[in-house]
Parts: C-alpha cells; sequence; structure tokens
C-alpha cells in the first residue's frame, strides 16, 4: 500500500507542478506579447518627432530624413489640416481621403478612423498633423476606468495569481484521487496474485483492460495450482505406494541373507556374500525410507510432533546411539557442550531433528572413508539456538557451499545421496536455516539455526 501511495503522491506533485508551469508560461507568454506588439517607445513621442520635422519654407513644406524614416517605418500616409480645415501637406495620401475638413469631421476622426483608415493626430504650428495606418491593421477601442478601478488592479492581479494556483492545486488533487481509485483495484489484483486468491477486478472504465487480464491471470494460475497440487499428490501417493511395495520383498531378502551370514554349515565365502547382500539390503531400505521422508518434507505430508525438549541431551543422545551401534575404529565422535547451553529449551519435532543430525553424521562418515574425528555440539546465539555437526575431513565441494542457499537443490544432491536434502528440508518447517561451510584449518561444518 505504501508504494501504490507513492505513485499517487507523485501523480498529484507532478500534476500540481505541470499546472503552475503552465500558468508560469502563460504569463511570460502574455508579457511578451504586450512588449513585443505595443512598440519599444510610446506612439505620441514618434507623432511628435514626424511633426517636429515638418517644416514651412515660403508656404513649401517639406519633411526631413529623419522624421520620414519614422514615418516610413510607422505609418503609410500623412497630412496636415491647417487651422480653416484644408489640406495643406500631404504624403502618400490615398484618394479616398478627403482633402478638407469641418470642426466636426475632426472630432470625429481624431481618436479613431478615418474612412476605415486608422490615424493618429498631433498639434502643429501650422495645424492638425493627421497620420494614417493602411485599412484593417490596428484595432482600435476606447476603454474608460475610473480610478478606484485603477487602484483595485495590483490586488486583482493577485487574487487572480492566487486563484490559478488554487485550481491548479485542487486540479492536482483532483486527478490524484481519480487515479488512486483506479489504481487502488489493481494493486490489491497484483498483491494479491502471489498469494493465488481469486480475483475478480471490474473490467470497466480505463483500467478494464488490464483489470481483465489480471483477472484472466488469476484463474490460469488457479487452474496451474490446483493441477501442481494434483500431481504432487500423486507423486507422493506413488512414491508411498512403492516404498511399501518394496518393503516386505525387501525384508524378506534380508532375513534369509541374516540366516545364510550365520549358518555355519556355508563356506566363509558364501557367508561374507551373504553378509553383503544383507548389508546392500539394508541401504536400499534405507534409500526407500529417504526418498519417501523427502517427498513427505517436500509437500508438507509430514506430521509434526512438536515438544519442547533439551538441545543439549538431543545432541547427547544421538552421540550415545553411533557410540553404542559401534562406531568404526578410523572415527571419533564427541561433544561440546558449554554451561550455558545447557539451560534453554528448543520447540521442536524430536525425530526430525535426531534424524537431522544423524544424516549430517553419516555424510562426514560416508565421505572420509579414511576416518575423521566429528564433533557435536550446541550454542546460543543473538537469535536462538545453533546445533552443530563438524569435522576434520576433507570438506565440502565449493559449488555446494556457493549454492546451498538457494532454491535448487540439485547442489545437494550430488553423491551425498537424500540425506543433505532432508536436513534442509527438516530446517524449512522448522522455520529455522542451515549453514555450510568449510573451516579454515580443515574439514567441514554444518550449522542448524533455530530461532527461539
Amino acid at each position: 500500500m505504501k508504494s501504490l501511495r507513492k505513485i499517487i503522491t507523485r501523480s498529484i506533485l507532478l500534476t500540481a507542478a505541470i499546472a503552475l508551469l503552465l500558468v508560469a508560461i502563460n504569463m511570460a507568454f502574455t508579457t511578451n506579447w504586450m512588449f513585443k506588439y505595443s512598440g519599444s517607445q510610446p506612439l505620441k513621442y514618434a507623432i511628435a518627432d514626424i511633426s517636429d520635422g515638418l517644416s514651412s519654407v515660403d508656404g513649401t513644406y517639406t519633411l526631413n530624413a529623419a522624421a520620414t524614416t519614422m514615418m516610413e517605418e510607422q505609418y503609410a500616409w500623412a497630412m496636415l489640416i491647417s487651422r480653416d480645415g484644408q489640406v495643406i501637406w500631404d504624403k502618400n495620401l490615398p484618394g479616398d481621403i478627403p482633402r478638407h475638413y469641418t470642426l466636426t469631421d475632426v472630432a470625429s476622426f481624431s481618436r479613431w478612423y478615418l474612412n476605415d483608415y486608422p490615424v493618429s493626430v498631433w498639434e502643429h504650428p501650422d495645424g492638425l498633423l493627421v497620420l494614417g495606418d493602411p485599412k484593417n491593421s490596428i484595432w482600435k477601442y476606447n476603454i474608460t476606468s475610473t480610478e478606484d478601478t485603477i487602484a483595485h488592479v495590483p490586488g486583482l492581479l493577485t487574487g487572480f495569481l492566487i486563484l490559478n494556483v488554487l485550481s491548479a492545486l485542487a486540479l492536482a488533487l483532483f486527478l490524484g484521487l481519480w487515479l488512486y481509485r483506479k489504481l487502488k483495484p489493481l494493486y490489491d489484483g497484483i498483491t494479491a496474485l502471489p498469494k493465488k486468491e481469486p480475483l475478480s477486478l471490474p473490467t470497466g472504465g480505463v483500467t478494464g483492460e488490464v483489470s481483465r487480464i489480471l483477472n484472466e491471470t488469476s484463474v490460469i494460475l488457479s487452474q496451474q495450482e490446483q493441477q501442481l497440487a494434483h500431481r504432487d499428490q500423486a507423486r507422493t501417493e506413488w512414491i508411498a505406494g512403492v516404498s511399501h511395495d518394496i518393503r516386505t520383498p525387501l525384508s524378506m531378502v534380508m532375513g534369509y541373507a541374516s540366516e545364510l551370514e550365520s549358518n555355519p554349515s556355508l563356506p566363509a565365502t558364501e557367508q561374507n556374500q551373504a553378509r553383503i547382500i544383507r548389508q546392500q539390503s539394508q541401504r536400499i531400505k534405507s534409500l526407500i525410507s529417504d526418498l519417501n521422508l523427502a517427498s513427505k518434507l517436500e509437500y508438507h505430508a509430514q506430521p509434526m510432533e512438536l515438544a519442547p525438549i533439551s538441545p543439549a541431551a538431543l545432541i547427547r543422545g544421538v552421540a550415545v546411539d553411533f557410540i553404542n551401534d559401534g562406531l568404526p575404529e578410523p572415527y571419533s565422535l564427541s561433544v561440546d557442550v558449554p554451561e550455558e547451553a545447557n539451560g534453554p529449551i528448543l520447540l521442536c519435532d524430536q525425530a526430525l531433528i535426531r534424524r537431522a543430525l544423524t544424516n549430517l553424521i553419516d555424510n562426514s562418515i560416508r565421505h572420509n572413508p579414511r576416518g575423521c574425528a566429528i564433533k557435536l555440539s550446541v550454542t546460543k546465539s543473538t537469535d536462538g539456538l545453533v546445533l552443530k555437526v563438524s569435522d576434520n575431513g576433507k570438506g565440502y565441494p565449493p559449488e555446494l557451499i556457493k549454492n546451498s542457499g538457494g532454491l535448487d537443490e540439485s547442489p545437494l544432491l550430488g553423491n551425498h545421496g537424500l540425506g543433505l536434502i532432508i536436513v534442509r528440508r527438516i530446517m524449512k518447517i522448522h522455520g529455522g536455516n542451515i549453514v555450510f561451510e568449510n573451516l579454515p584449518q580443515q574439514g567441514c561444518a554444518t550449522s542448524l539455526l533455530f530461532s527461539t
């Protein structure tokens, strides 16, 4: 939900920033337009300069060069009306412009238009100077305002700016809320997919297509989950059935082999062959048991019998069982339990944890045929308890240590059989962790980490 709020917040801020940017751009554009098209020099000063450049010598009027340039740059034509209403000088005067005017005529065009020509006027010593522009080139309109209105212009502009800012923020908030309402179902649906929860999102609106795809994906995942569950159940049942079917004939083989091994009437060679048959049959029986247990652990079909136990007593019991069963001569087994490790209690399935420790000890024996010193220990950690099995043998292959923490269990299989995989799955259903490492001096260690 935090990520969705983060998206919505960023969307609101981005929308507000865009709206405020548009306001700033509009203000800048308006200001630039006003400066560009209003002219850099007040119009009355240009007219005054042109009027000053118009002079008369012996009744003949001439316009000096500077005034001529200004006029040609800003106006299309010009004329000078005498005080009695006659045009006494003109330049580029259109043909439809009269050459005689009354006082009423002058009053009507002095601020507006003369025959649809926009005109500007200025007082000249000999009369009235009239400067004209082409038709339809300038829009002239009278705007009248009171002093009170002009005095309130700064406040009005400030209010207009504040209104724009508030409108931008309101727009951003509206779009953010709208986006939140549209995205929240999608967010809920996406977060529900990993949980295998069924989806039924509304397929209308702008997000309808995405909602439809999520609904279809949910159905597909649900179907796949059911297919996988059926397949896993079938595989587990098949392994359990095969294990059960093999157990009876295998027990008969082991029984007959044991009788032949102990039959004094058989030669020593045949007795030894019977012993080998019994040992290998026992190994097959152990492998079948491992396969069945590994399958149950993978699909959580192994019942858990949790009980509080003393980890120190547990590892001592495992060590005693190995020693009593006759630990071969090249191997030694010791137990290291510090004083502070005698007190803690571990909530676990005792049989499964014993199986994990037994598998680790068997792994050390199997992979060190020349013998090694095996040690069981229990220590307290900051988060819980650590049960460790270590030896001074040849250690683990580097690829096993490198990939032991991933989802792929094939590095654990290797030539170690199912023993290490079973240990890992036992720790997984206990909510613990397992760490494989090679010791600096020699050998390896496997740590079973329990949280308490």
